[in-house]
């Protein structure tokens, strides 16, 4: 699966709207985490929050690339309690 281009252009919007050096990407769908990784590659940190129907799909669950950090429920990720992902580091906004 490669990404489609409507979401890449939105991703392109994001980029100019909010620069950084870094990015979240937060999905249900493996495939797509999978995508977006293939075209930003280390400037991306994939999350998958293992619920909703896109769990229960076994094409979603046997995406090629796993995701970065994964959480079981969305809410985990207002605790803030996240593993971390080895080699990122905390930075700023892009200058």
């Amino acid at each position: 699966m490669t990404a489609p281009d409507e979401v890449v252009f939105r991703l392109d919007a994001v980029v100019r709207r909010y620069p950084a050096r870094h990015y979240v990407l937060v999905d249900d769908k493996l495939r797509m985490l999978a995508a977006m990784r293939k075209v930003w590659g280390d400037r991306l940190t994939t999350v998958w929050p293992r619920q909703g129907h896109a769990v229960l799909d076994p094409k979603n669950v046997t995406a090629d690339l796993p995701a970065d950090i994964t959480v079981q429920r969305i809410g985990e990720l207002v605790t803030g309690d996240l593993p971390v992902v080895p080699g990122l580091v905390e930075v700023g906004p892009a200058e």
